[in-house]
């Protein structure tokens, strides 16, 4: 599949603009890169597989810097919890991606809504040790939203700070369980999709460039800004997109800029639509 240049100019502005998100308040580039990427016209599916992509250099380098603060025994269990439900959430996701993409922008809309006012509203108690069942709630849904929506992360990120952990040993665990869980899920969704995703994930690799620039300077300005000053902007950010996505079908249709194709082959269909009625008139005369 062919890209337009508007297309990798689009798809990196978009990934530069999470990247800052993520590297600014440690969170957020799947909830702020996916809807902006459907309001762009990029259909759902597309938009997991280029936000997957963007999450390889967000994750992995960090995971890998802090290394020595991971319990990796104790992250054995809920990584394989998210296993297991990461599929049923993919297999959802090709349900919805054949449906008409107001319906997708719709869900995208709501559940960025959701889980923004979750993490909004709810306050948590740090302890030693939770109860196992709410482990298995955070990383049974995380894994369902990852392969859903690509938003797996804040179920488990609510989880992590319910635990009196220090900071390092926190961002250390999301950071391993996001990473780890990105060569699966990108396999699964290559399984379901095939080339479409494919091609997604190739034109988000080449704005990767743009994600490293905007991933240093949200770090840059998480240093500048006081930590909640930024949370707040962020949520704020959030919402404005989750709204736009949810009014986004009843304004007129963008273009979808990850499939020139589809423009053409409807040009060639209407044109052969034009061919047999001048046939039908000539045959008239």
């Amino acid at each position: 599949m062919l890209f337009y240049f508007e297309s990798y100019v689009a798809v990196s502005l978009v990934l530069f603009a999470s990247s800052i998100v993520q590297g600014a308040v440690g969170f957020a580039a799947g909830l702020f890169g996916i809807p902006l990427l459907m309001l762009c016209g990029v259909s759902m599916p597309d938009a997991v597989a280029m936000s997957l992509v963007a999450a390889v250099p967000q994750n992995i380098i960090p995971a890998w810097q802090l290394r020595r603060e991971i319990d990796f025994r104790g992250a054995l269990r809920p990584v394989l919890i998210r296993f297991a439900f990461l599929p049923l959430g993919i297999y959802a996701l090709s349900l919805v991606g054949q449906e008409r993409k107001d319906l997708a922008s719709q869900l995208i809309g709501g559940i960025v809504l959701v889980i923004v006012a979750v993490q909004w509203l709810w306050q948590t108690h740090s302890q030693p040790k939770l109860h196992i069942a709410w482990e298995w709630l955070a990383f049974s849904l995380g894994g369902f939203l990852l392969g859903f929506c690509g938003m797996g992360g804040p179920p488990m990120v609510l989880w992590v700070l319910a635990h009196d952990w220090s900071m390092n040993r926190a961002r250390a665990f999301l950071f391993f369980i996001f990473a780890i869980g990105i060569p699966i899920q990108a396999f699964l969704m290559w399984l379901r999709f095939g080339r479409e995703v494919v091609d997604a994930m190739l034109l988000s690799a080449a704005a990767l460039p743009a994600v490293l620039i905007g991933l240093w300077l949200g770090l840059q300005l998480s240093r500048l800004f006081p930590d909640r000053a930024l949370r707040r902007m962020s949520v704020a950010v959030l919402v404005l997109i989750a709204l736009s996505a949810i009014a986004a079908p009843y304004f007129p249709q963008r273009k979808k800029v990850t499939n020139p194709d589809a423009s053409s082959q409807t040009t060639r269909r209407s044109d052969r639509i034009w061919d047999r009625r001048q046939s039908r008139l000539s045959f008239a005369r």
